[in-house]
């Protein structure tokens, strides 16, 4: 059984918590999650590559976006557009990102 994605309302992170470009795990019960920031946009993801099925952020919870635009997988170098989680390069071929739906609220990052 796999876990629900969380309810509307939850609080995923905290805006300053995220570099701007940068990256930001956390998760909710046993769902991994990435919560990205590019200037004005901020997205979250399910926090697994769909090619490698390994995270998205590395060990030390540390993230590689490149040019602000683009979420890499540190493993096999796939590469998904930060504002829409669609494969942009590498080896995940059309498998994207699963969004989590999220608004900013108060400098709070919270499912929509």
């Amino acid at each position: 059984m796999t876990t629900p994605l969380p309810p509307k309302g939850t609080v995923l992170a905290s805006l300053d918590a995220i570099q701007d470009p940068g990256g930001y795990p956390t998760e909710f019960e046993d769902l991994p999650i990435i919560v990205v920031r590019s200037a004005d946009i901020v997205r979250a993801y399910i926090n697994v590559c769909p090619h490698a099925g390994r995270p998205l952020s590395l060990p030390s919870g540390k993230m590689l976006i490149s040019k602000g635009e683009h979420i890499v997988c540190p493993f096999h170098g796939a590469s998904f557009a930060v504002e829409t989680g669609a494969c942009t390069g590498g080896p995940a071929g059309n498998a994207g990102l699963k969004p989590i739906p999220v608004r900013v609220e108060n400098d709070q990052v919270v499912v929509a």
